[in-house]
């Protein structure tokens, strides 16, 4: 035993002198002799390069390259090529699939070097493919009944995945995509085109982008069931009005509704007549009824139907409805209680009188009024060219106006005074014919007529004029030339109208025409009416067109001034002298009917509402508060019907008030006269928050897909993360019922919450429902599983097995238990590492502690450390080379300061200088400067006051120590 062991001490020492016989020669040490990988390997990720030691070798010289020439590097200084005491090798950051070769030689501790080792080359073939797992091949996703999740298994070495979804089976038609994301599972940022089959597919990504293999291509077909029962309802109940409301079952996911009327079976494009489409939204009501805004054309036959359209404008099927009849005023006879007012039996025919007054009774629906008069010679002369009057009137009353006026007004006013061209002739009979109109509340739709109502009949003469009356002196007391109050009729002092009223006074003995004006005020400053006639009566219109008195809750003063000739002339007196009379215009107002206070909408509220005398359309208006202020109105919207379904959506949780009142038509305004409001009714309307799935994830390392119960009525979801930092972003528009992150980076407590959106008509912007509680969500990055050490003399490796969905790997090696200070702090995007050794405290050997934690940030968000672990090295003297140094330096910016912050690698105690530099003409001056201790984790941060703008730029410097060169870092920046 003696004998061996002096001959392995004479072995070591003869081994000894040979490496002191060469280090003193200078001769350069031989090329390493590598031990692994295999020449030629194929492996899924980057492998460990090992090699012997070489004698004499003080560190090693290794590179890679992606040809055997070693002229194509792959990732840069100090990732491909770089010196190591240690005869392991590792690259920190992922590579392309392919062929490598790498290789590596000695230098010495003068300088010089070996021969280059042998080549080798491996293959890099990353082909692990994700599984996907639902929803099952050829499926089908019913929307939005069925949560629309894609998801997948998770791939080893992938940082994230691209998401494509198509309309082929190759994916080269994408529709969503490609989509990024750090999960495992999708959810769609919009609806899909209904009754379509989709085909997905998903590559995942390393941490470089660089793509592996791609999953097999699924497919989906994508429904949206859309078919609806419908149904059309006369609101009105006046047997002469038609309001028809169309309704139908509300279609899961629809956005609004687009409703089509026509007139033709076949639903041909020019025989539409009814309803409009939004151009922006493709909308006609965001409800499930609708009634016209604009009264339909009498007709025979019309034909409907409605399609659903979801948030993203896709349009579903056609659902037609029941055909119906349209006609306005169907009763007949269509204008009740014709008649001469005088005569005493309105159904005999020829009544003579000299005051020829025509009356009727308001018809529901009516407008105005088309009043026919013409004379009779053996039958009634519908188309003479004299005597043939053909008026329109919003009064239920016709007289004739004047004819022959000399143009002279008796009493200055801007205002045109009302005549006639026809002129009554003494001895000579007349027909009649009076026709009800509805006019559309535009301007450029044609009345919608009744069928015509002859007075007493079609064959027969209403009236014969007799000629004007004689009449009397004026009522005392009255002025000279003037009536007296006793002599005017109707209407009397201080009544009410409902509606236009007839204005009737006693006849004048002496005087042949008279003057009518209607004012606002007794002094007549305010004249809204102007008239001549010849007879002592007058139903307020201009020669041609109606004229319609607004409501007031004031009085009207109404006088006649009489003239002694027929063309108007010889008028002696003026309105305060002629005793004018007064009355109040009030016509009742719509009632309301539904919907009754106090009622609590989720949906589009409809309204209804009675019809209001000689209406030409509504206004209605709703509000948030019952003053009805231009601030708190929320809708306001004129229409021809009695029912109406908002296209807007209502504030939530707010008391809303609504009113509605007619306008009539009168020449004096084209937008009609406004009239009497009628009460304000009240309600609520409320939007449903979503309410989360009790059965969500509320911890873990993976990035979840949260669900909630779908919301009726809700077109899209906001869906608000908030980081836990305490900042938050939202993301808008989610169709489905579930949400995923594309990105959930680092750990903590994060909060999320989701609100749903209802639409609009006229908009493509949502309004947004109240928001779901606060739900938390524990993020964890566990501990990579299996950590392991190989360490020995010259030798150096730590491994750790792939953590799913880790960006990169913390590796932090300490001489301390506690790791108060570090020997080396490094991030790599590998699995396994091997230190350079070129600290000084390997050289040192001892104990050391290590651990590693993954993170899914390139800076930040490491995760959970491993156990701490060890490893011994021997020593092996002082340092002969130092290694080098890096800083790291990023700035963020407020309105007033520029904040500098980062790390020196690897991990040192000390100080760094840090400078803010600003440009001026074509070099950078220094601002300020600064030196920054680092602190036990080798980082540090300071703050700089922001310069004007200019582009500026910070360097920072760390002076290096015994072991380690200086380093320098520069952040250009606009300031």
């Amino acid at each position: 035993m003696k004998k061996l062991r002096v001959l392995s001490w004479l072995a070591g020492a003869a081994a000894l002198a040979t490496v002191l016989a060469s280090s003193a020669t200078g001769a350069p040490p031989t090329a390493p002799s590598v031990t692994g990988p295999s020449d030629g390997v194929v492996v899924d990720a980057l492998p460990v390069f090992a090699w012997d030691p070489v004698a004499g070798a003080d560190r090693y010289e290794w590179e890679i390259a992606a040809d055997a020439g070693f002229n194509s590097p792959v990732l840069g200084a100090n990732d491909d090529h770089f010196f190591t005491k240690n005869t392991r090798a590792t690259m920190k950051r992922v590579i392309p699939n392919g062929r490598y070769w790498w290789h590596v030689r000695a230098v010495a501790s003068d300088g010089s070097v070996s021969p280059w080792s042998a080549t080798r080359s491996f293959t890099k073939s990353w082909a692990r493919a994700p599984s996907l797992q639902s929803p099952a091949n050829g499926s089908t996703i019913t929307f939005p009944a069925e949560t629309f999740r894609l998801s997948w298994s998770a791939v080893p070495g992938a940082a994230r995945y691209v998401v494509k979804i198509a309309t082929d089976p190759t994916l080269g038609s994408v529709v969503a995509g490609d989509r990024e994301t750090q999960a495992t599972s999708y959810t769609l940022s919009g609806p899909l085109a209904p009754d379509q089959t989709y085909y997905w597919g998903i590559t995942p990504l390393d941490a470089a982008g660089n793509p592996g293999s791609p999953s097999d291509v699924w497919s989906f077909t994508w429904r949206w069931p859309s078919a609806t029962t419908l149904q059309v309802t006369d609101v009105a109940s006046p047997v002469e009005i038609y309001d028809h409301r169309f309704s139908w079952a509300p279609v899961p996911g629809a956005a609004g509704y687009e409703l089509e009327v026509n007139s033709s079976s076949d639903f041909a494009p020019g025989s539409r007549v009814c309803c409009p489409v939004n151009p922006i939204t493709g909308r006609t009501t965001i409800g499930t009824s609708y009634s016209p805004t604009l009264v339909l054309p009498n007709n025979n036959t019309y034909y409907w139907r409605v399609r659903a359209l979801d948030a993203s404008g896709n349009a579903g099927v056609w659902n037609q409805g029941p055909q119906f009849l349209k006609s306005f005023d169907n009763v007949l006879p269509s204008v009740q209680n014709l008649r001469m007012l005088d005569n005493p039996f309105p159904d005999e025919a020829n009544f003579e009188t000299t005051t020829p007054i025509v009356a009727w009774d308001p018809v529901p629906g009516a407008s105005a009024y088309e009043v026919e008069v013409v004379p009779y010679s053996g039958g009634c002369q519908w188309t003479s060219q004299h005597e043939h009057w053909k008026s329109t009137t919003a009064t239920p009353y016709w007289t004739p106006l004047g004819a022959g006026w000399n143009r002279v007004k008796p009493y200055q006013n801007p205002l045109a005074v009302s005549t006639d061209v026809p002129v009554l002739v003494a001895g000579h009979s007349y027909c009649v014919r009076v026709t009800a109109l509805d006019r559309p509340s535009d301007t450029l739709s044609r009345y919608v007529r009744s069928a015509e109502t002859y007075l007493p009949n079609e064959a027969n003469p209403a009236f014969t004029w007799l000629g004007p009356p004689a009449g009397d002196a004026c009522s005392a007391p009255c002025n000279p030339g003037a009536p007296g109050s006793g002599d005017y009729l109707v209407p009397t002092a201080g009544h009410t109208t409902q509606a236009m009223s007839l204005f009737r006074w006693k006849p004048l003995a002496g005087y042949e025409s008279y003057f009518v004006l209607v004012a606002k005020d007794p002094e007549f400053t305010n004249v809204v009416d102007y008239a001549f006639t010849q007879i002592p009566a007058y139903a307020p219109r201009t020669g041609t067109s109606p004229r319609t008195y607004s409501d007031e809750t004031t009085l009207y003063y109404w006088v006649v001034l009489p003239a002694t000739d027929r063309n108007g002339g010889g008028v002696t007196t003026a309105p305060r002298f002629a005793a004018p009379s007064s009355f109040h215009k009030q016509s009742v107002p719509p009632a309301l009917l539904e919907p009754a206070d106090g009622t609590v909408f989720s949906g589009a509220p409809t309204f209804h509402w009675a019809p209001a005398v000689a209406a030409r359309r509504y206004r209605l208006q709703v509000a948030s508060d019952p003053t009805f202020s231009s601030e708190a109105m929320i809708e306001e919207v004129l229409t021809d019907s009695t029912s109406y379904t908002s296209s807007e959506t209502y504030p939530a949780d707010t008391n809303l008030y609504w009113r509605v009142r007619a306008d009539a038509e009168s020449v004096d305004q084209a937008a009609g006269v406004g009239l009497t409001w009628s009460r304000t009714g009240g309600f609520r309307k409320t939007l449903l928050a979503p309410v989360p799935d009790p059965g969500n994830p509320t911890s873990g390392d993976a990035v979840p897909t949260w669900q909630w119960a779908p919301v009726p009525g809700a077109v899209s979801y906001d869906f608000e993360l908030v980081f836990p930092d305490g900042q938050s972003r939202v993301f808008q528009g989610i169709p489905s019922n579930a949400g995923t992150p594309v990105i959930l980076k680092g750990t903590g407590i994060w909060k999320w919450r989701v609100r749903a959106n209802f639409p609009q008509v006229r908009f493509t912007t949502l309004t947004r429902g109240p928001w779901s509680p606060l739900r938390s969500f524990t993020r964890t990055i566990r501990e990579p599983a299996n950590p392991s050490e190989d360490a020995a003399r010259g030798r150096l490796l730590l491994r750790w097995e792939p953590k799913l969905g880790a960006l990169n790997y913390r590796v932090q090696v300490s001489t301390r238990e506690d790791f108060g200070t570090f020997v080396q702090r490094t991030t790599t995007e590998n699995s396994s590492f091997a230190p350079l050794m070129t600290e000084g405290a390997y050289a040192q050997g001892g104990t050391f502690y290590w651990r590693v934690a993954a993170a899914d940030d390139e800076v930040v968000n490491a995760g959970d450390f491993t156990a701490v672990r060890t490893f011994t090295l021997p020593s092996v003297g002082a340092p002969t080379t130092k290694a080098a140094s890096r800083v790291t330096v990023m700035v963020r910016k407020t309105a007033r300061a520029v904040t500098v912050r980062g790390a020196v690698s690897p991990a040192h105690r000390g100080r760094v200088s840090v400078t803010l530099q600003r440009r001026r003409g074509s070099r950078f001056v220094r601002v300020a400067a600064k030196g920054v201790a680092l602190n036990a984790a080798s980082r540090y941060a300071t703050s700089f006051r922001r310069p004007r703008a200019r582009l500026c730029r910070v360097v920072v410097r760390f002076a290096g120590d015994a072991d380690h060169r200086p380093s320098t870092a520069t952040r250009a920046f606009r300031c």
